[in-house]
């Protein structure tokens, strides 16, 4: 399911209509009606409002599916121990020892891998608006590909997907193409992923929910 469609779905469950929805997220019905059939998207910034009002977690408005993770984090979740702790922003930031620099402006080619169509479609918002270009992969295996053909500078990963994972593809991604700076943009920011990314060459990693200047920044 896309944003649009669990926003439809748990709104229909809680028995509510459109502008009563609209009301509770101070919002017009024609929003959350053009929500509904996919033609726009809510603001990332919504998107906890929109979970205490519907009664469904971000993980599941944001499409964040943990049957897709690959082994390494089934593993860790069933272990349970102190390296799975989901870290917040700033505790991700002090294991990759980001320091904040000033944006050089320069307009990079972006590749976004994830397989919500929300977060993909949000994140070519973002980007485009502070002059990136920007092209989009549904899954690792596209992103591949296009990296194949396509001269990117950076490349904008997710973790939870279908078929080959965030931290798969990333691997794949230092192998093939190390100059290509990466980011990881994730809810699964258990030490253990934070961790494994950084080891197998991430430049960053930013948690979801997240602010839109979190990402611009580490892009550069």
């Amino acid at each position: 399911m896309n944003i649009g469609e669990v926003i439809k779905y748990r709104r229909q469950k809680r028995n509510i209509t459109q502008a009563e929805l609209a009301e509770l997220l101070h919002v017009t019905p024609q929003a959350v009606s053009r929500w509904e059939m996919g033609i726009s998207y809510p603001d990332i910034a919504m998107v906890p409002l929109i979970s205490e009002a519907l009664w469904v977690s971000s993980d599941e408005l944001l499409g964040i599916k943990p049957s897709y993770v690959g082994q390494e984090f089934k593993k860790s979740q069933e272990t349970n121990d102190d390296h799975n702790i989901v870290l917040n922003q700033s505790q991700a930031d002090s294991i990759f020892d980001y320091i904040p620099v000033p944006r050089t402006g320069k307009s990079k080619k972006v590749l976004v891998v994830d397989d919500a169509d929300f977060m993909r479609m949000m994140l070519e918002d973002i980007l485009t608006h502070f002059g990136h270009t920007v092209l989009q992969a549904k899954d690792g295996q596209e992103g591949l590909d296009i990296l194949h053909d396509e001269a990117v500078e950076v490349c904008v990963l997710d973790i939870c997907m279908p078929g080959l994972d965030g931290i798969e593809v990333l691997k794949r991604i230092k192998e093939a193409y190390p100059e290509i700076k990466v980011v990881m943009l994730s809810a699964l920011s258990q030490e253990s992923n934070v961790k494994q990314a950084l080891q197998l060459g991430a430049d960053a990693f930013v948690v979801k929910p997240f602010q839109a200047e979190c990402l611009v920044e580490r892009i550069g």
